[in-house]
């Protein structure tokens, strides 16, 4: 959604330590699959002056990232494509650093998005390169009432912990990992809400808004019942060896 900075429960202040940590070094080459409206790859670029390219299968997520970078770094600095990420022929061992922030259904759908996300990636990062991959974890396994919402991508034993085992498993050293707080969710969930709540009433004869705003009136029902408790949000650095 092209109203929010980025599509997750991350505040821009968490943000920034993230992308402090990084610690880049100036003309290095990044990819960001599932880059949405490219704020990320941006502020990098602004940050390190690196060059990169992002992936997006939506064009307007790719139309307002090429909004947002001009006036704020070079255009020749970031390529912003419209494209599936996960068919995209990558160059091998191209990158100094790969992200695929809550867009890991880009490689598969279900509970396998999360570590075939990570296993495709691999192969485009250069020996000592970095991974941040961000997806959702749960925090106690999900009631059914839940679950009959939330689906199988999640399963219960998906969480925190098996999530930066994943990467161990898949050969790369950890480095470091975050955790959306309460806060984080609750600004997020709601400032969704009220864009949604917002366009659904701006234009009342659009029959796919007003079934958008039935689900996720359901969805923010959900979430405070049972998802406030329930469902967490990660993200993960990893590095190769």
């Amino acid at each position: 959604m092209i109203e929010l900075l980025w599509n997750a429960p991350v505040s821009e202040s968490r943000m920034t330590e993230i992308l402090a940590v990084l610690e880049l070094n100036t003309g290095l080459r990044i990819l960001d699959i599932g880059c949405g409206c490219g704020e990320v790859l941006i502020r990098l670029s602004e940050r390190y002056q690196i060059t990169g390219t992002g992936i997006d299968l939506s064009r307007e997520h790719i139309d307002e990232a090429r909004r947002r970078m001009r006036g704020r770094i070079p255009v020749s600095q970031i390529e912003f494509i419209e494209a599936d990420g996960g068919a995209f022929p990558f160059k091998q061992n191209e990158y100094a650093l790969a992200l695929c922030l809550g867009a890991t259904h880009a490689f598969a759908s279900g509970s396998a998005a999360y570590r075939n996300a990570i296993e495709r990636m691999i192969p485009l990062v250069q020996p000592g390169g970095l991974l941040l991959i961000a997806d959702g974890y749960l925090k106690q396994p999900a009631g059914p009432e839940y679950r009959a919402l939330l689906g199988e991508a999640i399963p219960d034993d998906m969480t925190h912990t098996a999530n930066v085992a994943t990467g161990q498993q898949l050969g790369l050293i950890p480095m470091a990992a975050w955790t959306s707080n309460e806060q984080e969710w609750d600004d997020f969930e709601w400032r969704y809400q009220r864009i949604v709540e917002r366009k659904a009433r701006e234009q009342p004869q659009d029959q796919g808004l007003q079934e958008k705003l039935r689900r996720r009136r359901e969805w923010i029902q959900a979430y405070l019942q049972w998802g406030r408790a329930t469902l967490g949000y990660g993200l993960y650095l990893f590095q190769k060896p």
